[in-house]
């Protein structure tokens, strides 16, 4: 698989969590969990880990 299908096939399975409220999903990849946007908003904060779907990593390169 290509990586740009790879990318669109995380995204899908993203929204589809998100939209489910659940705050992770299985990377198809690795077999891995994966923290939704949810989970981290529901954390209030960014841990610093460089996580996939960081919504406090948006706002970092914003302020930079």
């Amino acid at each position: 698989m290509s990586e740009s299908k790879e990318k669109q096939e995380i995204e899908k399975l993203h929204e589809e969590a998100c939209s489910r409220g659940e705050l992770f999903y299985i990377d198809p990849k690795t077999g891995y969990q994966v923290f939704t946007k949810l989970n981290h908003l529901k954390r209030g904060h960014c841990c610093n880990s460089g996580c996939r779907h960081c919504p406090y990593r948006e706002q970092k390169i914003q302020k930079t």
